[in-house]
């Protein structure tokens, strides 16, 4: 057996990525809303996006951002709220999030998500990650 370090690391991640979810749909039975993204727009150009995948009966709202100058307009919330609605829509019971403290964790609660837990002193010390779930 030989172990090693890869120093770079991307067939490797879609190596292990494909036998883990392989290994998953083994013992999930039922089939995971399907993925999708979201843009939002103004005068045709993307002007923040948000990326969710499905995990059994759950959307795991992976990515979430608006350009800095467009923060504070509505433009999170418009995305947050179209792809809760697409989320239920294909299926999903719930969405899970996660944030730093240096992040939105109080435009997650704002928008009804509740912690259930969190890391402190991560990423950096004095910072917090937050786990967030909503059910749908």
């Amino acid at each position: 057996m030989e172990v090693r370090i890869e120093t770079t690391y991307g067939a490797t991640k879609k190596f292990v990525a494909a036998g883990l979810e392989a290994f998953n749909r083994q013992h999930q039975t039922a089939g995971a809303p399907k993925s999708f993204a979201v843009t939002v727009r103004e005068n045709d150009d993307a002007r923040g996006g948000l990326v969710a995948e499905g995990v059994g009966h759950w959307m795991v709202f992976t990515l979430l951002w608006v350009e800095d100058r467009y923060r504070r307009r509505g433009f999170g919330t418009s995305l947050l709220r179209t792809a809760e609605a697409e989320s239920k829509k294909r299926g999903a019971v719930g969405v899970l999030v996660d944030t730093y403290s240096f992040q939105a964790p109080a435009f997650y609660s704002k928008n009804g998500y509740a912690i259930y837990g969190q890391v402190d002193d991560f990423p950096e010390a004095g910072m917090t990650w937050f786990r967030f779930k909503k059910a749908l």
